[in-house]
């Protein structure tokens, strides 16, 4: 596409979430999303076609007359190289330059963050996360991703390393494998979008995954609650827009805890934004 030259070029900035399945691309001005279009993660270990792929979905939205892009990425992430690192689901993309890639492509500024970062950075800036200040943002989509808030900064950790809960053991295997898409496939065989169209229409199996998925996500806030006692929980993803089907599960084991002063007080919601982590993104061009 083509933006013509007029006064607030300087505020336009594109976000990118590049998931597992799926790469989203959007045009974003002063936090509102003003075009969004999406392309297929390349089933592939060819890094070449992955990265074909990303640079497809910002043409997409995109010319030259933009202030930046912002990235976020499923996995560890050098914030000054915008390099990758140890990206489990796309590891084709472990080691690349996406700074470096996109901005020769654009010349313009390109920052890379951790996916889940992003997330809560949208969610605290420009979503329903604006009233609290320490609170954990959890993604619930191909994996399980965690953003953490504290005093009202995003904070990182090492390598933007910090919220990795899905990666703690859990059962046979781990957080991800229960509080994700993985749940549905591992466990049923089916994606977490059939599982959902199931649940709409009512079929008690679908229902009854739902179910056990509710308690499993309770699970794993309880465990970050122990650790983190934050006055939020936030939901993002593509397995979030099913709340409504998990919400009793997860709060019937969520209230099974050792301190009921902080569960009394702890909010947990999905983002009132399904794009919200596109505008995170973006933002990493102002911030």
């Amino acid at each position: 596409m083509i933006i013509e030259n007029n006064s607030n070029n300087q505020q336009l900035a594109v976000g990118v979430d590049i998931g597992g399945t799926k790469i989203a691309a959007g045009l974003v001005r002063n936090s509102e999303l003003l075009l969004r279009e999406t392309v297929a993660m390349p089933v592939t270990d060819d890094q070449r076609d992955v990265i074909e792929a990303i640079v497809s979905v910002v043409k997409k939205v995109a010319d030259k007359h933009i202030a930046g892009i912002g990235i976020g990425v499923p996995g560890l992430v050098d914030t000054k190289a915008g390099i990758a690192f140890d990206i489990k689901n796309i590891p084709a993309l472990t080691g690349v330059s996406l700074k470096e890639m996109l901005e020769k492509n654009w010349r313009t500024p390109v920052f890379v963050n951790n996916d889940a970062n992003c997330f809560a950075l949208g969610a605290k800036c420009f979503g329903n996360g604006k009233k609290y200040q320490n609170f954990i943002g959890l993604t619930l989509g191909t994996g399980l991703g965690g953003g953490i808030v504290i005093d009202g900064k995003l904070y990182e950790g090492v390598g933007c390393g910090a919220g990795e809960f899905g990666f703690l053991p859990y059962k046979d295997g781990i957080l991800e494998h229960y509080c994700s898409g993985q749940f549905f496939q591992r466990q049923y065989h089916i994606s977490g979008k059939e599982a959902t169209d199931r649940a709409i229409q009512g079929e008690k199996d679908a229902l009854q995954m739902f179910y056990q998925f509710g308690y499993h996500l309770g699970n794993a806030i309880k465990i970050v609650a122990h650790v983190f006692a934050p006055e939020a929980i936030m939901l993002g993803g593509s397995i979030s827009k099913s709340f409504q089907f998990f919400e009793q599960s997860m709060w019937t084991e969520i209230k099974n805890f050792s301190y009921n002063h902080v569960m009394d007080s702890l909010d947990v919601l999905p983002v009132d934004n399904p794009d919200i982590s596109l505008i995170g993104a973006a933002s990493l061009v102002e911030n």
